[in-house]
């Protein structure tokens, strides 16, 4: 067979449904070949970050890989912003890129470029073939790689004359790592030893914990030793239920508020966490001088990263709990358990507190016009049901999302980790793609819209019934209000030089119109709640631009 057919065969083999892509001429010979496989969708983007991000959000929704094919320099270039975001947040990714033969490749042609060293920042592994007799293992470990904690992309190039060289050669079976290790025994019992003789507990959830199905183990030794949950900022995705007592909140990316949350703990448990630095510097340490520290994940890397652990157990985050809880419910004594109780209690307290203040936050905006994303966040919780999958690129209305979404079902929500934007317009297609039968709602701010509002289009094309609610504040709010927290020139002037979007402000009804995707301009509360019911009556694209509070309001003070 031909080196294209090789891939293509390797891909059918691996499972692959959807080649997300841009084509190129460099691209040719692999779309000429894909005719002869039906069963594999190629699905097109309108600009490769959009390619990029469909497919990562559908690994994300489905967790199998997404595979995606870029042309040559320009297009790697061009989607190199989701694939830094995917990379971020561990996704799986097999990015495939198109290349000038490697005969011509000496002589600079336009589109040329090293696309390995242009990905190697963002890529577990990039190399580019320069045979078709390598295709079987580098196929093999693009996707063994991929799939292997700490996943995350890979990125494969395919020179045009390997993709028409014959090779009497065929796809190897994909090698599938079982990662499902608990750490030594002793190390177990040392975790338990602190846990059981902590006074002040505090749990810390990353990505890992969902990504690994851990949140039932999770939920069970929190209620075990009566321990608060909190989770990671710039999560990728739900890592401990909103709705349950013990649930803290979710950490903003923020230094002083991370301290304060963590400063009157005697014990502290990182569990598969990632994000671990605050956004901004931040001159003391997140947790107490003296706090015990246990920390456990999947990558090595990732433990005692920035702070020492005085636990650290390198294991699946599943089975490590599952040990746990098995040797802490043999353990405990009657005064253990009075003393967990006694926590357990105190959470419930905390939780009525919280629910009673959202409450009266709640109220207090009720009439606010122009809206409050609180309250567009309320309207949205009532249809939060268990078929509903949220993509969050909200950005400044992300503390509203986090607080008034009771987000509760494992492996159904997709957040922004990397922090570029652009991604959670084209995730929600990819996690709809790989969530038929589930209504996928993608909160996104008008500024992180237009990066790729043409996504819309794909949403029309393949009749993906994806619920965009645009937050508009027409600016760059959250930039803003960290001029107000600078509290410099801007601050006292009220001016914010780019950071406005309006003169002329966009038509976004208008312009999704125009893609193809029925849209409505949103001012008031009885408007949403009608637009609500209506799009969640339909299945099919739809489009809310939701006007919100323009007020600056200072952020990460």
């Amino acid at each position: 067979m031909l080196g294209r057919d090789l891939v293509l065969e390797a891909f059918r083999q691996y499972g692959v449904e959807y080649l997300f892509g841009n084509p190129g001429t460099t691209e040719l010979p692999l779309m000429d070949g894909l005719v002869n496989y039906p069963e594999i969708k190629y699905i097109l983007g309108l600009h490769e970050d959009i390619a990029v991000g469909m497919a990562a959000g559908y690994a994300q929704a489905t967790g199998k890989p997404g595979v995606v094919n870029l042309h040559v320099a320009p297009g790697l270039a061009h989607g190199l912003g989701n694939i830094y975001d995917a990379y971020r947040a561990g996704v799986p990714l097999v990015v495939t890129t198109g290349q000038h033969d490697i005969r011509l490749g000496v002589q600079e042609p336009a589109l040329w470029g090293d696309l390995v060293a242009l990905a190697k920042s963002c890529t577990k592994w990039s190399y580019q073939v320069h045979r078709a007799e390598e295709l079987p293992i580098v196929l093999h470990r693009a996707f063994k790689e991929a799939l292997t904690e700490p996943m995350g992309p890979v990125l494969l190039s395919f020179p045009v004359d390997v993709m028409w060289q014959d090779v009497p050669l065929s796809p190897l079976p994909l090698t599938r790592i079982d990662q499902r290790v608990s750490g030594s025994r002793e190390a177990i019992r040392q975790a338990v030893a602190l846990l059981r003789a902590a006074e002040r507990p505090v749990i810390v959830a990353g990505d890992r914990v969902g990504r690994t199905g851990a949140i039932p183990e999770l939920i069970r030794l929190s209620e075990l030793i009566g321990a608060p949950v909190y989770q990671e900022h710039q999560s990728a995705g739900l890592n401990f239920p909103y709705n349950h007592p013990h649930f803290a909140g979710r950490f903003l990316p923020n230094g002083p508020a991370i301290h304060e949350a963590l400063k009157e703990a005697d014990v502290v448990l990182f569990l598969g966490v990632i994000s671990q630095a605050p956004l901004l510097y931040f001159d003391k340490p997140l947790v107490q001088p003296g706090t015990k520290v246990i920390s456990v994940d999947l990558s090595p890397w990732e433990i005692g990263k920035n702070m020492p652990a005085d636990v650290a157990i390198l294991g699946h985050p599943r089975e490590v709990l599952a040990a746990w809880v098995e040797m802490l419910q043999a353990e405990l004594t009657p005064a253990d358990e009075g003393r967990c109780q006694k926590r357990r209690e105190q959470l419930q307290q905390q939780q009525r507190e919280r629910e009673e203040a959202k409450a009266r936050e709640l109220a207090a905006v009720q009439e606010q016009m122009p809206l409050s994303p609180a309250v567009v966040m309320a309207e949205l919780n009532h249809y939060l049901t268990d078929d509903v999958f949220v993509v969050d690129e909200s950005v400044t209305a992300g503390r509203y999302v986090h607080r008034y979404l009771e987000l509760r079902r494992p492996g159904a929500f997709i957040g922004l980790k990397g922090g570029g934007l652009g991604y959670g317009m084209p995730a929600a297609l990819g996690a709809q793609l790989g969530r038929p039968s589930e209504r996928v709602v993608a909160i996104i701010g008008d500024g992180s819209s237009y990066y790729y509002i043409q996504s819309l289009w794909n949403a029309a094309r393949y009749n993906l019934p994806v619920l965009y609610l645009i937050i508009n504040n027409t600016s760059y709010m959250i930039l803003k209000g960290g001029m107000l927290t600078l509290n410099g020139v801007s601050a006292k002037q009220g001016a914010f030089p780019g950071m406005d979007l309006d003169q002329p402000e966009i038509d976004l009804v208008s312009v999704a119109r125009g893609f193809g995707v029925e849209a409505q301009r949103i001012e008031t509360r009885e408007e949403l709640k009608k637009a609500l019911q209506h799009a969640f009556s339909e299945r099919k694209p739809y489009l809310l631009d939701v006007v919100v509070d323009r007020t600056v309001k200072p952020y990460l003070a």
